[in-house]
């Protein structure tokens, strides 16, 4: 993927279009909600990976606000864009989040980001910006997942609907008479739903359960077999699907568990190439700082690097450089011999000078 992905070169304020869907998202899970609990308050079965949402459904809406915070449009906006593809236009780490979601069946953890993160980076590192946003974008995978298996299940709601309403309207054109079963019979054949998995199970199922013999049924399965599925087909896709569906329904959430959970600075230190750089500072403190402080050496790195143009790992190698032309000096001032005093004290100066970094007016 590394490989394959192409970066706009010019980058742009463009329509925050992840940002966008997750309003919609939301709306969507909102109405899933409502539809499933109020199935649920009916006792009618709303199938497990429905459960799941509902058990689970503040946990997707704190996700949900997680990500407006974490992710604001004008940090969007930085983060490097595809220029071709069928994400065209969005963020290259979400791109990244969206295949490992993929790929893990919505299972994620450390231990499977940390060695497909790196893997990426031996041909293409990421920057800063984009590090932080990593649980932004996995946030934003598995909520998709989520919407995804809500419709899905709110869609099996709507077929085990339709599929007793027609063989109640079929059931009882049967108690009235051989004229009005044929009537029924043939309103079914010319406008019937989509013969999916779970409506032609449900269907054939009820129609089982009528009182006595039903000679319509074997007439009906022989005729839904040869437009699409036996019954035996049905029943058994029907299963795999509500199957899958409570899988990756509960393997997205609980990994939005494991995203709120995890140490992403640990991540970042391990991940920033930046950090791998800096850590190379000739007196040796900079790998013996708080996070805090490094993190604030590292913003500078990417302030320059954006308009720059440069890479952030130069930006930071071009510190460690005169830093180091400072301890072979040998001078007094060993001061100048540590990164920070080129980052943030009056080194700062030879910095911009050595990275050509030109001010704005601001």
């Amino acid at each position: 993927m590394a490989r394959e992905q192409r970066l706009s070169a010019a980058p742009h304020r463009r329509r925050a279009r992840l940002l966008a869907r997750l309003n919609g998202t939301r709306r969507i899970l909102d109405d899933a909600r409502a539809r499933l609990a109020a199935e649920a308050a009916r006792d009618h079965d709303v199938g497990p990976a429905g459960d799941w949402l509902l058990d689970n459904f503040f946990v997707v809406h704190e996700h949900i606000q997680e990500v407006h915070q974490s992710l604001p449009r004008g940090y969007y906006w930085e983060l490097p864009e595809l220029a071709s593809g069928p994400l065209a236009g969005y963020p290259r780490v979400y791109e990244m989040a969206i295949t490992l979601i993929a790929h893990s069946e919505g299972r994620i953890d450390l231990d499977n980001v940390d060695p497909f993160v790196s893997a990426f980076q031996l041909v293409a590192p990421l920057s800063m910006g984009e590090l932080w946003a990593v649980p932004a974008m996995l946030r934003l995978g598995l909520i998709e997942n989520i919407r995804r298996m809500a419709l899905r299940t709110v869609q099996r709601l709507d077929e085990i609907e339709d599929a007793d309403a027609w063989a109640g309207r079929i059931r009882d054109a049967s108690d009235e008479g051989p004229a009005a079963l044929e009537s029924a019979l043939d309103s079914f054949v010319a406008s019937h739903p989509p013969l999916t998995a779970s409506f032609v199970s449900r269907f054939l199922q009820q129609l089982r359960l009528a009182r006595g013999s039903f000679p319509p049924l074997v007439r009906l399965e022989q005729w839904i077999a040869e437009d699409g599925l036996t019954a035996e087909e049905a029943a058994a896709r029907s299963t795999d699907r509500l199957a899958l569906t409570q899988m990756m329904m509960a393997n997205s959430i609980t990994s939005l568990r494991a995203v709120a959970s995890t140490d992403w600075r640990t991540f970042v230190d391990r991940q920033s190439r930046t950090e791998s750089v800096l850590r190379q500072d000739p007196v040796d403190v900079y790998s013996r700082m708080t996070f805090t402080t490094r993190d604030q050496y590292r913003h500078v790195v990417e302030r320059i690097a954006k308009r720059t143009r440069k890479p952030e790992p130069a930006v930071a190698q071009c510190a460690v450089d005169l830093a180091r032309a400072a301890s072979s000096d040998g001078g007094s001032d060993q001061h100048r011999a540590h990164v920070g005093y080129y980052l943030i004290d009056d080194g700062r100066a030879a910095l911009e000078r050595a990275t050509a970094y030109h001010a704005t007016l601001s």
